[in-house]
């Protein structure tokens, strides 16, 4: 079901891709009094392959083909985007009774339209004299500026948006992109559109920030990490690798520019948490030796924490304990995020039931309960209630474990969280199968049909829950099978967060 919103969010996105493309050439066609049959001669293209690139439901053109149409019409992509965009922002405008925000859309638009004409218009305006900062390292004004331009974009619609920042003078500001991107890392907790919009929208205020070509590289490198990121969350894998490779060619070209501004190591550890996600543990860990060799010291813990996880999801639990402790102190100190304590902890237990060290492991749970009820996040507390189970099935309470364990099953189940409810019931058959209760993994597995198929597993994940499934009916599973599914799960791109299934 995940996967099959995902790729109804890619689709719209394309098209919507496809109609701003075809918009532009029309505006760009219409700007210069161009014939459409003169225009695809001057372009060399068939007359009648220009028409269906200018129907919103007709081909994409190649960039090559856009890039002559520019070059033939003379029309400068920032005006005809300015031309695009103000008509969708009037026409909604137009629906709606006159108000001051009207009023104030209206002067937008107008401002967009100076903006774009603006070579043309320089001799007839005096400089406001304001200094242009270039690359000066960051300060805490620049954050608290960015902090208000922000929040003076927040409430206005997606177009309205694009359209302040395409043409705003203000909003061409580095701390201001790096705080879109913040957001964009935010949002993609819940929303795979938001997140999706608010990188992209960083990624048009680093092509037009102030300060030196390399400055711009730079922030356009950063941006597109967190493209990449987004676009993971919304499944449009095919467009994430082009995202990545985008952003590593951008930091090439601005990688000793602007000192202080777009931290790399960040782009680092979002390729490496997708490469977590599909299995490339390898990979996913030479990028975050690269982010720790590059990091700025307050990112030192978080990279730490990540890498602990990829070990640890690597089946690599002593290794991954060894970095947890190198990442203790730091955060004991407060660096990084408040919740990054509950984080450590979290992880040493589950490193710990995974080497069957659970008396080393519970010690541990009651401070973890009570920075877990600091957070007063309810999925948090779901995920300790089910760490906790997991000690105590290892310290040999079985049946209170598996109690627990079903109640919280039902529980991520009720909160549409599938794949979390999935790992919490293969948990259980890994418990029932270790004391040889294979008709109730029979029971438990026909219970949970439901959970598994709004999954809509694929490929890996699905072959080894037939595989599974068939051998549970013959009452011939395995905890190697339960666990072999359980990783597949975690792998198709679950945000699991609870204790391993060993």
């Amino acid at each position: 079901m995940r996967e099959r919103a995902g790729e109804r969010f890619a689709t719209g996105v394309q098209m919507k891709a496809k109609k701003d493309s075809a918009a532009k050439i029309r505006v760009a066609r219409a700007l210069g009094n161009w014939k459409q049959g003169d225009l695809a001669r001057k372009v060399r293209v068939d007359p009648s392959a220009l028409s269906r690139y200018e129907k919103e439901d007709g081909d994409e053109p190649p960039e090559a083909v856009k890039d002559k149409i520019a070059v033939a019409t003379g029309a400068s992509d920032a005006f005809v985007e300015s031309v695009v965009v103000s008509h969708r922002v009037l026409q909604r405008a137009a629906k709606k009774p006159a108000t001051a925000r009207a009023d104030h859309l209206a002067a937008e638009v107008a401002s967009c339209f100076a903006a774009a004409l603006a070579p043309a218009l320089a001799p007839l305006f005096v400089p406001d004299g304001r200094p242009v900062k270039k690359d000066a390292p960051p300060t805490a004004d620049d954050r608290a500026e960015a902090e208000a331009l922000f929040r003076r974009l927040a409430p206005r619609t997606v177009d309205e948006r694009l359209l302040v920042v395409a043409k705003g003078r203000d909003y061409r500001s580095a701390a201001l992109c790096e705080r879109l991107c913040d957001e964009s890392e935010h949002a993609a907790a819940g929303s795979a559109e938001d997140a999706l919009h608010w990188a992209e929208l960083a990624l048009r205020v680093a092509e037009r920030m102030h300060g030196s070509e390399g400055k711009r590289a730079k922030g356009m490198g950063y941006s597109c990490a967190f493209l990449g990121n987004a676009q993971r969350v919304a499944n449009d894998f095919p467009a994430v690798d082009a995202a990545f490779a985008r952003s590593r060619a951008h930091y090439e070209l601005g990688r000793h520019a602007a000192p202080g501004w777009f931290e790399e190591a960040r782009a680092l550890d979002l390729e490496a948490s997708l490469r977590r996600n599909q299995g490339r543990f390898r990979e996913a860990l030479e990028l975050l030796n690269q982010a720790l060799a590059g990091c700025e010291p307050a990112s030192r813990a978080r990279i730490l924490l990540k890498q602990a996880v990829t070990l640890e999801q690597d089946g690599r639990p002593e290794r991954a304990l060894l970095v947890l402790e190198e990442a203790r102190p730091a955060i004991e100190r407060g660096e990084g995020e408040p919740r990054f304590r509950r984080v450590l902890r979290f992880n040493v237990v589950k490193n710990l039931i995974q080497l069957h060290r659970a008396a080393e492991a519970e010690p541990y749970l009651a401070e973890l309960r009570r920075l877990t009820a600091e957070q007063n996040n309810d999925l948090d507390s779901l995920r300790f209630r089910w760490l906790e189970a997991a000690v105590r099935a290892e310290l040999g309470r079985r049946t209170q474990a598996l109690a627990e364990m079903s109640a919280v099953r039902a529980e991520f189940a009720a909160l549409h969280l599938p794949a979390d409810a999935a790992l919490v019931g293969l948990h259980e058959a890994v418990i029932l199968l270790e004391d040889d209760r294979t008709a109730k993994v029979r029971t438990l597995v026909r219970a949970m049909k439901t959970i598994f198929d709004s999954l809509d597993l694929k490929r890996e994940a699905l072959a080894a829950y037939r595989l599974f499934v068939a051998a549970v009916e013959r009452e011939a599973a395995t905890v190697a099978m339960a666990r072999e599914l359980a990783q597949a799960i975690e792998r198709a791109g679950s945000r699991f967060d609870g204790p391993a299934v060993d």
